[in-house]
Formats: C-alpha cells, structure tokens, sequence
C-alpha cells in the first residue's frame, strides 16, 4: 500500500483506520464496561484443570490491576466473559484457559490479551503464561508497544533484577524479529506470549 493514496481493499481500509484512530485519537476515550466471568465454566473452554480454576480464583482484579498500572500509557484491557479470537490478526488464544480482555489503544480496539495458569502435567499451577496479539504493529511508535511489553512481562516475572533483565530482552527480541519480519512481508500482527512464577503478579494483587 502506498500511503497518501485512496485505500482501495479491505485490508488497507482497515489499515487506513487503524492509522486515523492512532494518530488522531479522541480527547474524552470511552471504553466498553468490562464483562467480568463469573467462573471459567461458561466461558466456552475445553479441559478446565484445577491450576487454571487456582489462577482464576486469585485473580479477580487482574483487569483493574493491568488499567491502573498502564493509567500514563495509551493502553488499555477491558475483560471479556467469553473466550476471544483474534481470527484475522493471527491470535491463537481461543483454546486458552484463562481470563481473556479485548485489548485497547486509546478507543482503538487493537487486540487481545489472555492471561492464565502455564499448568503442569497434573494440571497443578505452575506458571502464568501471557498471550497478546494486535493488529498492525507498524502504525505504532516503538515506546508505545516496548513499554506495554515491559510492564507486562514485570507482572509475570519473579521479582529479580535478573529475571527482569532477561525478560527485557526477550520483549526486545520479539520486536527485532517483528521488525525483521516486516522488512521482509507484511507483517500485518504482532503476537508474544511469555511464561513466569507471576510472583509480582500475584503479590500485587494481594
């Protein structure tokens, strides 16, 4: 796509309106009500261990957490009680157990974000895992999607300096590789996923 040139597909209509919702966003931002599950049950999912029902039950205010921690960003999650889909954009996050939230750039919805227990094989709590997924990461400045990244992979880390460093490079690889993927195809979604001990996580929601 040329830009500066009248969309013509689809696809560069929906870039084109990703690009003004971006670049021109609204003063006052109002975002949807989140629809907070009442249990893992009903929210369409397969196997349902007893580590994702431990994760759920100590995570209720995960969403408001996320929103209060992002409050300078342009960021923001608005949960959801169904388990999403990111079909176009690449998400693969359907089949995962967890507390799923439409994920928002200023009113943009931009993608998804699901968050749930990494189980071991006696399906015991053993790590939370992290998947995001978003449209279009090239429209984005850099600080924008690196320090979202950052204050996510902080959550699920174990509270070290060295755990933080280490994370920090993976957030750095994976946009190098998103980076190195657009130079060489579209590269149309972004999509990172990361596991850890969620010792921060869980401390802050104590």
């Amino acid at each position: 796509m040329v830009f500066g040139s009248k969309p013509t597909s689809e696809l560069e209509r929906d870039i084109a309106a990703h690009r003004e919702a971006i670049e021109n966003p609204p003063f006052d931002i109002h975002l949807p009500d989140p629809k907070q599950p009442v249990d893992l049950d009903g929210m369409g999912f397969g196997e349902i261990t007893d580590g994702d029902r431990e994760f759920f039950a100590r995570t209720t205010g995960l969403g408001q957490l996320l929103n209060r921690l992002m409050v300078r960003s342009s960021w923001a999650v608005v949960e959801s009680d169904k388990a999403l889909a990111e079909r176009w954009a690449g998400h693969i996050g359907k089949g995962n157990v967890g507390r799923h939230f439409d994920l928002y750039f200023n009113e943009l919805r931009a993608g998804v974000l699901v968050m749930g227990a990494d189980v071991d094989l006696d399906g015991v709590l053993d790590d939370v895992r992290l998947n995001l997924t978003f449209k279009y990461p090239f429209l984005y400045r850099y600080d924008d999607i690196y320090e979202m990244l950052r204050l996510l992979v902080v959550q699920i880390g174990d509270n070290t300096a060295d755990d933080f460093r280490n994370r920090d490079l993976e957030v750095a690889k994976a946009l190098l590789r998103t980076l190195w993927n657009m130079r060489h195809d579209e590269a149309h979604w972004f999509a990172f996923t990361q596991a850890g001990p969620g010792t921060k996580l869980f401390g802050n929601l104590k």
